[in-house]
Order: C-alpha cells, then sequence, then structure tokens
C-alpha cells in the first residue's frame, strides 16, 4: 500500500505540473 500511495501522489504531482503548463500555454496563445 506504501509504493501505491507513492505512486499515486507522483502522478498526481505530474498531472498538477501537466495541467498548470497546458493552462499557462492556453492563456498564452
Amino acid at each position: 500500500m506504501e509504493w501505491e500511495t507513492v505512486i499515486g501522489l507522483e502522478i498526481h504531482a505530474q498531472l498538477s505540473t501537466r495541467s498548470k503548463i497546458f493552462s499557462g500555454a492556453a492563456t498564452t496563445y
């Protein structure tokens, strides 16, 4: 369960950063 929690947190962080980058690019262009 510990590994699953760590992986979940990493995926969540990556998704949040990607969403921020995409949203920023969308507003820029």
